[in-house]
């Protein structure tokens, strides 16, 4: 019960906290730099999910000292962010808005995405690719558990920040300076403790494979080469706009939290919140005209398959245009 109720009371913080925590996927490796962080501030959970057994992965940032954003029990994490307002003292990061993989300099985010999969009595955190026959990567391990369990990362993994013009982003890379080839090629990519072995399953019929939500869209809406095309420099556009925007947003936050700990005046700070609330409006604004620049390459028929399979009140559009480019 414990567990369920800090569950959704970081569901809850993630939807509030929305507008200051999304991050852009790169576009390309060169749009993102990296900078190094000090590792005690961050801790990769394994975070359940419900009662179903499942998990996924929850990265915690301390950014402040004045609350400790969670603490441990032997493996077991307890994110005590989930009991107040963690603005400015932690970070949270629950998906691929908020963490990705890097390797030798190079962003991943749009190549793999990261899981926590159960094998026996561990779970792996794994690289998972998006497309078919890329090996996939080992980043880590924790003892099973229907809790919150702190991820050993493995040798040569790290926590980094993502910038952009040389400002941090709001975006956690779990990095190595390894090329994605070395990793897979050696013995980086496996754990630092064999799980325990899983029973051997009954042989079952093998059923056909069934094609993806992700495939089921693109199917129907048939995209020609020349959209595709069109698709992708909107889904660039969006990433770099976006990117820029993000770094100008955390800078504002960040004189912004200066100006309501130093002695700025009443009427200084209420200005500098308002040029917040114009950045976060105007990251709003670019999600939508790249949204109106997807429906204008469509033809009607397109836009109504688009429509019927997406939703498009809560969509993620480089998400979305991922899913028609893939």
């Amino acid at each position: 019960m414990k567990t369920a109720l800090r569950l959704a009371a970081l569901s809850t913080l993630a939807i509030s906290s929305f507008g200051t925590s999304f991050a852009p996927q790169a576009a390309q490796a060169s749009t993102f730099g990296e900078r190094a962080v000090a590792q005690d501030d961050f801790v990769a959970v394994a975070a359940p999910i419900g009662n179903t057994g499942r998990h996924q992965l929850l990265v915690i940032e301390q950014q402040s000292d004045r609350r400790d954003c969670w603490s441990e029990n032997g493996s077991t994490v307890n994110p005590l962010l989930a009991n107040f307002d963690f603005t400015g003292i932690c970070g949270r990061y629950t998906d691929s808005n908020g963490y990705s993989i890097r390797t030798a300099g190079q962003d991943l985010g749009v190549q793999y995405n990261l899981r926590t999969v159960r094998q026996g009595s561990d779970l792996v955190l794994q690289g998972v690719p998006f497309l078919p026959n890329r090996p996939t990567i080992e980043l880590g391990r924790a003892p099973y558990t229907n809790d919150f369990v702190r991820i050993d990362l493995n040798d040569g993994w790290e926590f980094s920040k993502r910038t952009y013009q040389g400002r941090a982003l709001g975006h956690v890379y779990l990095s190595n300076a390894e090329t994605l080839t070395a990793l897979t090629q050696n013995s980086n990519t496996s754990a630092s403790r064999p799980s325990t072995p899983t029973p051997p399953r009954q042989p079952q019929e093998k059923q056909p494979t069934q094609p993806s939500q992700e495939e089921q869209v693109r199917d129907e809406i048939a995209l020609s080469s020349s959209q595709q095309e069109r698709m992708t420099e909107i889904r660039q556009s969006y990433l770099a706009e976006q990117g820029r925007l993000e770094a100008d947003l955390n800078q504002a936050r960040q004189e912004l939290q200066e100006m309501m700990i130093g002695d700025a005046s009443t009427r200084q700070i209420r200005r500098q919140r308002n040029q917040v609330e114009r950045l976060r409006q105007r990251m709003s604004d670019n999600r939508f005209s790249s949204m109106m620049a997807v429906r204008e390459v469509m033809s009607v028929e397109q836009r109504t398959a688009f429509a019927d399979s997406m939703d498009l009140d809560n969509a993620d559009v480089d998400a979305v245009l991922t899913a028609l480019t893939r």
